[in-house]
Protein backbone atom coordinates (compact mmCIF):
# COMPACT_ATOMS: atom_id res chain seq x y z
CA UNK A 1 0.00 0.00 0.00
CA UNK A 2 1.55 3.60 -0.76
CA UNK A 3 2.01 6.13 1.65
CA UNK A 4 1.10 9.20 0.78
CA UNK A 5 3.70 11.90 1.74
CA UNK A 6 2.78 15.78 2.80
CA UNK A 7 4.76 18.75 2.32
CA UNK A 8 3.93 21.88 4.27
CA UNK A 9 0.57 22.92 4.58
CA UNK A 10 -1.16 24.27 0.67
CA UNK A 11 -4.20 25.88 2.37
CA UNK A 12 -2.27 27.99 5.53
CA UNK A 13 -0.24 30.82 4.95
CA UNK A 14 3.12 29.92 3.56
CA UNK A 15 6.78 31.70 3.84
CA UNK A 16 8.67 30.22 0.53
CA UNK A 17 12.00 28.67 1.93
CA UNK A 18 15.65 28.90 0.13
CA UNK A 19 15.19 25.72 -1.10
CA UNK A 20 12.03 26.80 -2.77
CA UNK A 21 13.87 29.77 -4.53
CA UNK A 22 16.31 27.43 -5.55
CA UNK A 23 14.17 24.71 -6.70
CA UNK A 24 12.20 27.24 -8.69
CA UNK A 25 15.53 28.69 -10.04
CA UNK A 26 16.37 25.10 -11.17
CA UNK A 27 13.26 24.19 -12.69
CA UNK A 28 13.61 27.45 -14.81
CA UNK A 29 17.21 26.56 -15.86
CA UNK A 30 15.71 23.04 -16.94
CA UNK A 31 12.92 24.69 -18.81
CA UNK A 32 15.53 27.02 -20.48
CA UNK A 33 17.73 23.90 -21.64
CA UNK A 34 14.99 21.74 -22.87
CA UNK A 35 13.72 24.73 -25.27
CA UNK A 36 17.46 25.62 -26.49
CA UNK A 37 17.27 21.83 -27.25
CA UNK A 38 13.85 22.34 -29.64
CA UNK A 39 15.28 25.04 -31.02
CA UNK A 40 18.16 23.38 -32.18
CA UNK A 41 16.46 20.44 -33.49
CA UNK A 42 14.23 22.50 -35.30
CA UNK A 43 17.29 24.29 -36.79
CA UNK A 44 19.26 20.89 -37.52
CA UNK A 45 14.93 19.59 -39.26
CA UNK A 46 15.13 23.16 -41.23
CA UNK A 47 18.48 22.19 -42.75
CA UNK A 48 17.12 18.51 -43.19
CA UNK A 49 13.55 17.64 -44.45
CA UNK A 50 14.24 13.71 -44.54
CA UNK A 51 15.34 13.93 -40.37
CA UNK A 52 12.05 16.93 -39.83
CA UNK A 53 9.98 13.91 -41.72
CA UNK A 54 11.31 10.64 -39.65
CA UNK A 55 10.57 12.76 -36.67
CA UNK A 56 7.27 13.97 -37.15
CA UNK A 57 6.41 10.02 -38.38
CA UNK A 58 7.73 8.89 -34.62
CA UNK A 59 5.64 11.55 -33.07
CA UNK A 60 2.85 10.34 -34.78
CA UNK A 61 3.64 6.72 -33.70
CA UNK A 62 4.02 7.78 -30.19
CA UNK A 63 1.06 9.50 -30.10
CA UNK A 64 -1.30 7.27 -31.94
CA UNK A 65 0.41 4.41 -29.43
CA UNK A 66 -0.21 6.67 -25.89
CA UNK A 67 -4.14 7.25 -27.52
CA UNK A 68 -4.46 3.21 -27.46
CA UNK A 69 -3.88 3.30 -24.21
CA UNK A 70 -6.74 2.80 -22.09
CA UNK A 71 -7.82 5.38 -19.60
CA UNK A 72 -6.58 5.48 -16.48
CA UNK A 73 -9.73 4.48 -13.60
CA UNK A 74 -10.77 7.16 -11.41
CA UNK A 75 -9.97 4.56 -8.21
CA UNK A 76 -6.15 4.34 -9.56
CA UNK A 77 -5.94 8.73 -9.52
CA UNK A 78 -4.83 10.45 -6.38
CA UNK A 79 -6.10 14.01 -6.03
CA UNK A 80 -3.29 16.41 -4.79
CA UNK A 81 -3.83 19.89 -3.24
CA UNK A 82 -0.61 21.84 -4.23
CA UNK A 83 0.72 25.25 -3.64
CA UNK A 84 2.99 26.61 -6.57
CA UNK A 85 5.79 28.69 -6.06
CA UNK A 86 3.54 31.78 -7.05
CA UNK A 87 1.15 31.32 -4.35
CA UNK A 88 -1.66 29.69 -6.20
CA UNK A 89 -3.23 27.03 -4.90
CA UNK A 90 -4.32 23.96 -7.32
CA UNK A 91 -5.62 20.38 -7.43
CA UNK A 92 -3.35 18.16 -9.67
CA UNK A 93 -3.61 14.00 -10.00
CA UNK A 94 -1.20 11.46 -9.98
CA UNK A 95 -1.40 7.56 -10.24
CA UNK A 96 -2.32 6.40 -6.74
CA UNK A 97 1.26 4.71 -6.61
CA UNK A 98 2.92 7.64 -6.63
CA UNK A 99 3.40 8.85 -2.74
CA UNK A 100 4.21 12.31 -3.86
CA UNK A 101 3.57 15.10 -6.79
CA UNK A 102 6.87 16.41 -6.96
CA UNK A 103 8.08 12.66 -8.29
CA UNK A 104 8.74 11.30 -11.45
CA UNK A 105 8.90 14.59 -13.34
CA UNK A 106 6.48 16.10 -12.25
CA UNK A 107 7.43 19.11 -9.81
CA UNK A 108 6.42 22.10 -11.43
CA UNK A 109 3.73 22.89 -14.05
CA UNK A 110 2.21 25.90 -15.43
CA UNK A 111 -0.13 28.03 -13.08
CA UNK A 112 -3.19 28.54 -15.10
CA UNK A 113 -4.10 31.88 -12.72
CA UNK A 114 -0.99 33.94 -13.28
CA UNK A 115 0.35 32.07 -16.23
CA UNK A 116 3.74 31.32 -14.45
CA UNK A 117 5.62 28.50 -16.15
CA UNK A 118 6.88 26.68 -15.02
CA UNK A 119 6.23 27.55 -10.99
CA UNK A 120 7.53 24.78 -8.87
CA UNK A 121 5.38 22.76 -6.34
CA UNK A 122 6.07 23.99 -3.40
CA UNK A 123 4.06 22.82 -0.92
CA UNK A 124 0.99 19.45 -1.33
CA UNK A 125 -1.22 17.06 0.47
CA UNK A 126 -3.32 14.41 -0.84
CA UNK A 127 -6.84 14.76 -1.01
CA UNK A 128 -8.20 11.51 -1.88
CA UNK A 129 -8.62 9.33 -5.09
CA UNK A 130 -10.50 10.65 -7.65
CA UNK A 131 -13.46 8.30 -7.62
CA UNK A 132 -14.38 10.16 -4.14
CA UNK A 133 -12.44 7.22 -1.74
CA UNK A 134 -10.79 8.94 0.94
CA UNK A 135 -7.24 8.34 1.37
CA UNK A 136 -6.13 5.36 2.47
CA UNK A 137 -4.55 5.43 6.12
CA UNK A 138 -1.80 3.68 6.87
CA UNK A 139 -0.94 2.84 10.33
CA UNK A 140 0.96 -0.03 12.15
CA UNK A 141 -1.66 -2.86 11.59
CA UNK A 142 -2.34 -1.66 7.91
CA UNK A 143 1.04 -2.88 6.68
CA UNK A 144 0.90 -6.44 5.50
CA UNK A 145 3.01 -9.06 6.27
CA UNK A 146 5.79 -9.99 4.34
CA UNK A 147 5.21 -12.85 2.46
CA UNK A 148 6.90 -16.33 3.49
CA UNK A 149 9.57 -18.08 1.40
CA UNK A 150 7.35 -20.86 0.21
CA UNK A 151 4.59 -18.13 -0.82
CA UNK A 152 7.26 -16.20 -2.97
CA UNK A 153 8.37 -19.93 -4.29
CA UNK A 154 4.81 -20.59 -5.44
CA UNK A 155 4.14 -17.09 -6.75
CA UNK A 156 7.65 -17.41 -8.92
CA UNK A 157 6.39 -20.83 -10.01
CA UNK A 158 2.93 -19.52 -10.91
CA UNK A 159 4.89 -16.40 -13.13
CA UNK A 160 7.48 -18.69 -14.53
CA UNK A 161 4.09 -21.18 -16.19
CA UNK A 162 2.77 -17.69 -17.19
CA UNK A 163 5.69 -16.69 -19.08
CA UNK A 164 6.17 -20.33 -20.95
CA UNK A 165 2.43 -20.06 -21.42
CA UNK A 166 2.89 -16.80 -23.29
CA UNK A 167 6.22 -18.05 -25.37
CA UNK A 168 4.47 -21.11 -26.30
CA UNK A 169 1.30 -18.61 -27.64
CA UNK A 170 3.69 -16.79 -29.90
CA UNK A 171 4.73 -19.57 -31.76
Amino acid sequence: MTVYLSHGTPLESYELTKKDHRWQKDVERIRKHVKAQADQWKAEESADPELKQARQDNVVRVLKMMASWPKTPDHELMRWRIRLYCGHIHETSRHSTIESPVLHGSSSTECSECGRNPAAIVAYEPVGLKSGQPVPQVGPLATPPKPTRKQLESQLAELKAEVAALKAARR
